[in-house]
């Protein structure tokens, strides 16, 4: 029997036809009913549902009261427990909240919402890495990489699960733009988490790249990722340039913008390092890398980072090095093509071949290396 969850934000999406962008805040929801605009999510929440309509059977919806779920399974005749009885007639970001809280700790098998960035912010907020989530795309932001392309995906995906087959999920991100600066022309989306997201990319959309309005906004959800993966122990050597330091940056430790710095366990042992201090550490087999290509050139190795010598790249080895960069600068290299120039000619033979290049919250673009 399936524990499916359900939380409709029955605002979501309102502001969308009469041009205000979103509907965060009291004050345009307000504007927005006063320019006409009429409920979309519990429509589209419905569209989800009907897909699992034959499976009734094997399922229990667990809900929140009206609008956000309970009047939606009764209506379709869905079997639902509430979990969650809202206050009052007019929902809010903290009921999306306390309702997310409550199916977590079912815990459900899996929550579905009806919503935009706003509610999916609301939810990653309640519930983190807890239960796995899935969004049904309603709001008018949906550049988080947790909705389906559509409610009858995000339906399609509920109803395998229904239906006993098994499926493994993912960790993916959740970002949301700034309405007011929106509203004045200026796009700035910030990453606020990440939820565990079912495994089934021909159903779920990507994290709008773009979104992102300066290298600043990729780098930090590249960051993000690579402090989620540091490994206990191991040694980074982290390069030269503002890209690559962004790690630093994260962990909030001091570094030399010109020159490699060594971190462990997310603290700073060695600053502006040598080469015959990385060959040292590099011979205890804990060393790794961390590097991201000259703008415009796409060197890796051999330009301004010479502490990288071809016995330390060597013997760290190509699987030992992570290459990140935003995506404006893997867009100024030339063929979009990477480079090595590290002195020895069997060395650059050993590091060309295609990197993958984290360029986003777990997002990897492949890049050859020549």
């Amino acid at each position: 029997m399936l524990k499916l969850g359900l939380i409709v934000n029955p605002i979501a999406g309102m502001g969308g036809r009469v041009a205000l962008k979103g509907t965060d805040g009291r004050e345009v929801l307000a504007k927005a009913r006063q320019r006409g605009a009429v409920p979309e999510a519990g429509v589209k929440a419905e569209k989800a549902l009907r897909m699992l309509l034959p499976h009734r059977d094997s399922l229990c919806v667990y809900t929140a009261s009206g609008a956000m779920g309970q009047d939606l399974c009764e209506k379709l005749g869905l079997p639902c427990r509430m979990v969650y009885e809202a206050p009052g007639p007019e929902t809010s970001a903290a009921d999306t909240a306390a309702a997310a809280r409550a199916l977590a700790e079912i815990p459900a098998d899996l929550l579905l919402f009806a919503g935009g960035d706003g509610t999916a912010r609301d939810v990653c907020g309640a519930v983190g890495e807890a239960v796995p989530v899935l969004g049904i795309p309603a709001g008018v932001k949906i550049q988080s990489a947790v909705f389906a392309f559509t409610p009858e995906d995000a339906g399609a995906v509920a109803a395998v699960m229904a239906s006993g087959t098994p499926m493994t999920d993912s960790l993916r991100e959740v970002v949301d733009l700034d309405e007011d600066e929106y509203r004045q022309g200026r796009v700035g989306a910030r990453l606020y988490g990440v939820m565990r997201i079912p495994d089934c990319p021909d159903r779920l959309q990507s994290m709008k790249q773009s979104g992102f309005a300066t290298e600043a906004g990729q780098l930090e959800a590249i960051a993000a990722f690579l402090d989620e993966h540091l490994e206990p122990g191991l040694i980074y050597a982290v390069g030269s340039g503002s890209s690559a330091k962004c790690i630093s940056r994260r962990l909030g430790l001091p570094y030399e913008l010109l020159g490699v710095d060594l971190i462990r366990d997310r603290q700073l042992i060695a600053r502006d390092v040598t080469e015959e201090q990385l060959w040292t550490y590099a011979g205890t087999g804990k060393l790794r890398i961390i590097v991201s290509p000259i703008g415009g050139q796409g060197f890796l190795f051999g330009r301004g980072n010479h502490q990288f010598s071809p016995r330390v790249l060597k013997a760290v080895g190509k699987d030992g090095i992570t290459v990140l960069s935003p995506e404006s600068k893997l867009l100024s290299i030339p063929d979009h093509t990477l480079r090595v120039d590290c002195g020895e000619e069997e060395v650059n033979r050993l590091l060309r071949g295609y990197y993958m290049v984290l360029c986003g919250y777990g997002y990897h673009a492949a890049i050859a290396c020549k």
